[in-house]
């Protein structure tokens, strides 16, 4: 038996091992992340309590207890807290260190069934490698226990789930109880009802203005109308719930824990939903498993040293590649991912998990589906293009000096910078000092609103895409022609054939991969259009230019909506990947033609 099959099949237990730690260790950082951002919530509710008439210390120790310490402004800083104030101080008076809850001992810090089910994993994968190394050598992927390895991973990961959902509803039931006792405290002061509010930091709104969306302040009119119709209201006698109480409602596809202090009900978008650890667990214990499945892979090798050396070198060559693509390829695109699924914006401090909600708004969001299709039109150049492309290759064969220098002028665009060619371009067809609307009207015709006009805008757009790219297509069209064997022609034409037989019977059927190429390319490089729009047009007139890209641009870098972006930017791949396919189904016939 090879030493090495012992070796990696201990290899693989421990790749198994770290798989259910990286899953176990990325629910227990979620929840203490919610714990820490409840800390500093709480932090802040002390101290606008602080800073209340007759307030103080007393107060923060009646809202916090033992889990607050209050120190020197200058001594704070470290850890979840809060500076407080003095009424019209412009310095804080002190920091106000809140330690985050553990209400369940030590022990709640990590997931009870989820790890149990990964150290039976692992008990059971070590004793599958204590079975190889007693064993013979197998040649064999081990399939069952990569398997068994799978699934003990997908167990983990929706345990570890389960766990960091319930401790997330119990962290935010627990921070919408503190708002209201916070409130309660503050109205003890002597502080009326819309003061005291503001001291939970919290979306509030008044029992009395529940029904009456233009009194509602800072509370989301939807989950006003759910707190409105729940039974647990308080408006019975005695009342279903008691003041302070959370209690859960249902408003816009979301669950908001809400509480009431006196006549003053709290609202909070739950820790549940806005550090979800669903996608972060999904991706951990996918990563697992691939780990895991390239360690066993390797196992399987042990029995042909020669084989595992290759395939040891090989991963080893490919090492500083692969990362290179995971860093700057692929960990963009899952990251992408990742945001599509969220409400993010640049000023919000944290994420709010979304699901799917921001592909399904797409669904129904008019000046979305508007760019979509101005972005359609806009690539109906590209038959245009090509065909004024293959005629300027066939024009331009030879190499005369007079045929090479048109081959470069024609070329150039292709090679010059977007932006450079866009200003150039807004200058020549400018309403007030354009140069062909000057030719135009010297010439007894009326100027054209070239780029101020819906209706020859995009079209205008579109006669400079073809500029642009003819050159670069006819080059490629040239190097396709020239792979024509000039045999072909001398046959044809001495069986009588002419220009037209000639080009149709021979040119085109040389050119078919040339031609899918150039069309491919050209399709996926016009849903990508964004330089000649941001520059001449923005956009405009009146979306008449709103192409997708743009429009993607606008939503995450002018309205700051990332989330909604990205699941633009994924819609968009599944378009221009459809377009390919169907290119690639119904047009290329290489397989038809060897």
């Amino acid at each position: 038996m090879s030493v090495r099959q012992p070796a990696l099949a201990a290899l693989a237990a421990l790749a198994l091992a770290a798989g259910f730690g990286l899953v176990l260790a990325v629910a227990a950082g979620r929840v203490e992340g919610a714990r820490v951002a409840a800390a500093e919530a709480e932090a802040r509710m002390a101290a606008t309590l602080w800073e209340e008439e007759g307030g103080g210390a007393q107060a923060v120790a009646r809202l916090l207890g033992e889990r607050a310490a209050i120190v020197g402004a200058g001594a704070g800083g470290a850890g979840p807290g809060a500076h407080a104030y003095e009424a019209g101080a412009l310095d804080p008076a002190a920091w106000i260190a809140v330690a985050p809850r553990r209400a369940g001992g030590p022990w709640t810090a990590f997931p009870a069934i989820a790890t149990a089910i990964a150290l039976v994993g692992v008990a059971l994968i070590s004793g599958w490698a204590a079975a190889r190394r007693r064993g013979p050598t197998r040649s064999r992927y081990p399939a069952g226990i990569a398997l068994l390895s799978v699934g003990c991973i997908a167990l983990t990961a929706v345990a570890a789930e389960r766990w960091a959902d319930r401790e997330l509803r119990s962290l935010s039931a627990v921070t919408v109880a503190q708002g209201a006792r916070a409130v309660e405290l503050a109205m003890a002061t002597g502080a009326d009802p819309a003061r005291a509010a503001r001291v939970a930091q919290l979306p509030w709104a008044e029992d009395r203005s529940l029904e009456s969306a233009n009194q509602q302040w800072t509370m989301p009119a939807a989950v006003a109308a759910a707190i409105a119709a729940s039974p647990q209201r308080g408006m019975e006698t005695p009342p279903v719930t008691p003041a302070g109480t959370p209690y859960a409602v249902e408003a816009g596809g979301a669950t908001y824990h809400t509480a009431r202090a006196a006549d003053v009900h709290l609202a909070f978008l739950g820790y549940e939903r806005t550090a979800s650890s669903a996608v972060a667990l999904a991706a951990a214990g996918g990563l697992a498993a691939l780990l895991v499945a390239l360690v066993l892979h390797l196992a399987q090798l042990a029995a042909r040293p020669r084989a595992l050396r290759r395939t040891l070198a090989a991963w080893g060559l490919l090492a500083p590649a692969a990362a290179l693509i995971l860093a700057f390829t692929l960990g963009p695109l899952l990251f992408s991912l990742w945001i599509s699924l969220h409400e993010w914006r640049l000023i919000d401090p944290a994420p709010l998990f979304l699901g799917l909600d921001n592909y399904a708004a797409l669904l129904s969001n008019r000046d979305w589906w508007s760019a979509i299709g101005n972005t359609a039109l806009f690539t109906l150049h590209v038959p245009a293009a090509m065909a004024a492309a293959l005629a300027l290759a066939l024009l331009t064969q030879g190499s005369r000096r007079a045929l090479r220098w048109a081959r470069l002028a024609l070329f150039l665009p292709g090679i010059t910078s977007v932006a450079a060619i866009a200003v150039v371009w807004k200058w020549l067809l400018s309403d007030q000092y354009g140069l062909l609307n000057q030719v135009l009207e010297r010439a007894g015709l009326e100027s054209v609103p070239w780029l101020t006009s819906p209706d020859t805008a995009l079209i205008s757009l579109m006669m400079i895409g073809i500029w642009m790219v003819v050159g670069y297509q006819m080059v490629v069209f040239q190097a396709g022609l020239a792979a024509i064997p000039r045999d072909w022609y001398d046959a044809a034409r001495v069986d009588g054939a002419g220009s037209w037989q000639r080009f149709r019977h021979i040119t085109l059927p040389g050119l078919r991969h040339t031609l899918f190429f150039v069309l491919v390319t050209s399709v996926i490089g016009s849903f990508q259009v964004f330089g000649l729009v941001y520059v001449m047009t923005e956009g405009g007139p009146l979306g008449a230019t709103d192409v997708a890209v743009y429009h993607i641009y606008r939503e995450a870098w002018e309205f700051l909506r990332f989330g909604n972006a990205a699941a633009m930017s994924w819609l968009l791949f599944a378009v221009v990947f459809t377009a390919t396919w169907l290119h690639f189904r119904f047009l290329d016939t290489s397989r038809a033609h060897g």
